[in-house]
């Protein structure tokens, strides 16, 4: 406030006086200071900054909209799969150790339908003469043995899917050094050591 003083240090008493009473005209030599105007532009310069970014905010709400509704829609979408997974997990858990029934009835049906389509096929070659009476008979008896036998396990299978048995596993061999008393051939069935 330098300035300020400076100005007034050629006033006389009366004159202070009379500016102290001219609201006006005290305003008017504090705008014309060189820091009121420094301060005016560096709050000028503030607000057009302050102008511009709003301005180019305003011109990239429409594509930040955009990109939030996007993020949104890919979140749904990740929900989703990772429900559809978590399902599909708690499915493939429960027929964990089923021993694959399934697959194995889908390959039997597959086996079966193969070989109702090879009799089909015999038939009609034999019908158009591709083939002799008895060479036909041998091996559409011996295919449709083959078909009935299949069937038969489809069947069961089919009835052991739909029932929820498992394959029957393995027994697992016993790793105990020790034989059983009754097992063992030098002891009698007390446990105690045969004669000789």
């Amino acid at each position: 406030m330098s300035g300020f003083t400076g100005k007034l240090d050629s006033y006389t008493m009366t004159q202070l006086n009379e500016l102290l009473e001219d609201d006006e005209k005290l305003n008017h030599i504090v705008q014309e200071l060189e820091e009121t105007q420094t301060v005016q532009q560096a709050k000028d310069m503030t607000l057009a900054g302050n102008r511009s970014l709003a301005e180019q905010n305003l011109l990239l709400q429409p594509q930040l909209d955009l990109q939030k509704n996007e993020l949104t829609k890919r979140y749904r979408l990740l929900q989703e799969l990772f429900e559809a997974y978590q399902l599909r997990k708690s499915t493939l858990d429960q027929h964990a150790g089923s021993g694959s029934l399934d697959t194995l009835l889908a390959l039997l049906q597959a086996e079966g339908a193969k070989i109702e389509e090879e009799t089909e096929n015999m038939a009609d070659s034999f019908l158009e003469g591709g083939q002799s009476l008895d060479s036909f008979i041998d091996e559409y008896q011996s295919k449709r043995k083959l078909a009935h036998v299949r069937r038969v396990k489809i069947d069961k299978l089919r009835e052991m899917v739909l029932k929820g048995h498992r394959l029957p596993q393995a027994p697992v061999p016993s790793h105990n050094p020790t034989a059983s008393p009754a097992l063992n051939p030098t002891s009698d069935t007390n446990g105690s050591p045969m004669p000789p």
